[in-house]
């Protein structure tokens, strides 16, 4: 089951370049990272056995996976631009290293490149997320408690709690 289509993603970001093949490869991991949210220590992924039957609540799942998707494809378009920027330098010794452009001129042929932490340095979140893990994780994550806190599942267990699921679910 599938927890947000790609109509949905197009009524909530129409706008978005993102194509339907785009769409399921980065829904899915979406998902993946809303069923480890979602799973208590007695391994009860609680969207795969009891998805929200009120609207209001199935909605919210809906758009924080249409949000974890346009930011995932914000997190690989900005990896692809810093992947484009970097050029291979030649030092005096000889040997060759990739740095990243921060800037070029064309009259007389000036490039400069940012160094240190100039390089990884990104005015949004998004870019700190692109060259660290951890605040990708803390990205994907606060977005997630932001959709989902609150939202019961539909036995009426908050979907972010993480102890033993204290309804019997049928096998």
């Amino acid at each position: 089951m599938a927890y947000a289509t790609y109509e949905d993603f197009k009524a909530l970001y129409g706008d978005s370049k993102l194509a339907e093949a785009g769409f399921s490869r980065l829904s899915w991991e979406a998902e993946q990272l809303l069923d480890i949210a979602t799973t208590g220590v007695d391994g009860v992924r609680k969207l795969r056995r009891a998805f929200p039957v009120d609207e209001h609540d199935a909605q919210a799942v809906r758009r924080c996976v249409c949000a974890l998707v346009d930011t995932l494809q914000q997190l690989d378009d900005a990896a692809e631009s810093i992947r484009k920027a970097q050029a291979l330098v030649e030092n005096a010794d000889g040997t060759v290293q990739s740095r990243l452009v921060a800037s070029r001129s064309s009259g007389s042929e000036s490039i400069s490149y940012a160094t240190g932490s100039a390089a990884r340095a990104g005015g949004t979140a998004v870019d700190a997320a692109v060259s660290d893990q951890t605040a990708r994780a803390r990205l994907l994550d606060d977005m997630v408690r932001r959709y989902l806190s609150g939202v019961p599942d539909a036995n009426g267990v908050n979907l972010l709690f993480l102890g033993r699921y204290p309804v019997k679910l049928e096998v």
